[in-house]
């Protein structure tokens, strides 16, 4: 049994080139939009905790994500 390490490699290389993009993408956000991307997603707070946080409610916040994420795909998109 030989294994065939390159499709692991390929796919690891195809993730590290994704997650570049998406830092770049994210940058390009702006800094309202990339502090809200931080709290729920690299910092793992709830959207709950983020309303509790920020002075903005649940449902705001909700909205906002759900819009900037799907500024980030069509960005991810291009």
């Amino acid at each position: 049994y030989i294994s065939d390490d390159t499709e692991d490699v390929a796919d690891t290389v195809a993730r590290l080139l994704l997650v570049d993009k998406l830092h770049l993408v994210i940058s390009m956000l702006s800094s309202e939009e990339q502090e809200l991307i931080q709290a729920l997603f690299f910092r793992g707070l709830s959207e709950r905790k983020w309303s509790n946080e920020c002075g903005i409610p649940q449902k705001t916040i909700n909205d906002r994500k759900q819009r900037i994420l799907a500024k980030l795909k069509k960005m991810l998109e291009n």
